[in-house]
């Protein structure tokens, strides 16, 4: 009865498709390398339809392993061409340009960015007027330290 389970690659093909609609309504990304997989196995099995019950499940397992280091190896290269962002707080507005808010004085004043007013400190001396458009260089405590933006 088993056996006849594994004797069609439709059975992987539609294997590969549950697994696949699991992964989109309950994601997690680990039924993704099951589905290829399954999948792999099917194209397996039908340019081999003699083959085993052993060499089918050996397909799976080289294919997910295959499947899951790709996918890391995908991910990690991902990763170093756009790093994450998230939950950096004030570090992850450096080296973007803002808009004077308020003028400094002495120093100190507010700027303008992604609709949100941060305070700010001037690393030179001179002036800010509202309007100014300024780069953020670093942060100091809960501050933006900014610098003129040069033309």
């Amino acid at each position: 009865m088993l056996e006849s389970l594994f004797e069609s690659y439709w059975y992987w093909f539609s294997l590969a498709a549950l697994l696949l609609l699991l992964e989109i309504i309950v994601p997690g990304i680990f039924l993704l390398w099951l589905g290829i997989g399954a999948g792999f196995v099917g194209a397996f099995l039908f340019v081999f339809p003699q083959a085993g019950i052993a060499w089918q499940l050996f397909a799976l397992i080289v294919s997910i392993s295959t499947a899951v280091a790709l996918g890391l190896k995908w991910q990690k290269k991902i990763l170093k061409i756009q790093p994450a962002t998230l939950n950096l707080g004030l570090e992850g507005y450096l080296e973007r340009t803002a808009v004077v808010s308020q003028a400094f004085n002495q120093g100190r004043g507010r700027v303008s960015i992604d609709d949100s007013s941060f305070p700010a400190v001037c690393t030179g001396g001179e002036p800010l007027e509202i309007g100014q458009t300024v780069v953020i260089v670093a942060t100091k405590e809960a501050s933006f330290v900014v610098a003129a933006k040069q033309i």
